[in-house]
């Protein structure tokens, strides 16, 4: 390795981690303390637009903290700005270590956060998406869902998490949320029951199965003793789901 490139790579380990690694010897320390603030205090304020909550509920210490934890220890697998936050998502949970004890839901909330710009600059279309002319029945017909509606799991309610609440254990329930992008190319969340976050998962395997057929399945694997009576609430779910681009359309369920 030339000397060029053995001093380039001791700058870079020195202004990832100051207060260990030495400076290459001949270089002015006063130059050398504007790359530090510049560098640590453009990934602090990139994070912090990434992670509103999260800046939120730690200190300014704790959060300067964790981010020369990132900024030290963690390797990224890109050079992007803007995957920068899902580089940090990555951290937490790789290295718990740096967070478990104080804020045990904190890579869940981190993920939350950062899920939203994913589902911003995910390439999916809905006019890609192959629907017959007419939103037919959506119990008779097959619902087609949408390529940007996510469904997301959590132990803490990630989407009450604020300085006032905090929860240090797992909710008794999972947390369930849908996360989709509409035709108007905004992003939205909804909170779903456990049985709706079921039948929404039925659709998305997208198997060809009608909407009468899904119920069907959704009362095998709940153990409702009636599926007949899940039909109607199950429409008017499917239904709102349609109105809100989670669902694109339907086809006819294959003879």
């Amino acid at each position: 390795m030339r000397s060029f490139e053995l001093v380039q790579l001791a700058l870079a380990r020195h202004l990832r981690d100051p207060e260990t690694v030495s400076a290459p010897v001949g270089l002015e320390d006063r130059r050398l303390q504007i790359y530090r603030e510049l560098l640590f205090n453009n990934i602090t304020g990139l994070l912090a637009g990434n992670f509103p909550v999260i800046r939120r509920l730690l200190s300014a210490q704790e959060w300067h903290s964790l981010v020369r934890h990132f900024y030290i220890a963690h390797v990224a697998h890109t050079p992007l700005f803007h995957e920068l936050g899902s580089e940090f998502v990555r951290f937490l949970g790789d290295r718990p270590e740096y967070w478990q004890t104080r804020w045990p839901f904190l890579h869940e909330l981190a993920h939350y956060e950062w899920i939203e710009l994913a589902l911003d600059l995910n390439d999916g279309e809905l006019e890609s998406v192959q629907v017959d002319a007419d939103c037919g029945d959506l119990i008779e017909n097959v619902p087609v869902p949408s390529p940007v509606a996510w469904l997301l799991g959590y132990q803490y309610p990630v989407h009450l998490i604020r300085p006032e609440f905090q929860p240090q254990a797992p909710s008794e329930l999972p947390t369930c949320l849908l996360i989709y992008r509409n035709r108007a190319d905004r992003v939205q969340f909804q909170a779903l029951e456990p049985l709706a976050a079921r039948l929404l998962a039925l659709v998305q395997a997208d198997n060809g199965l009608s909407g009468r057929d899904l119920v069907l399945q959704l009362a095998a694997d709940s153990g409702h003793p009636d599926a007949h009576a899940l039909l109607a609430p199950a429409r008017a779910l499917l239904q709102s789901w349609v109105e809100r681009d989670v669902i694109v359309g339907t086809r006819a369920p294959q003879a």
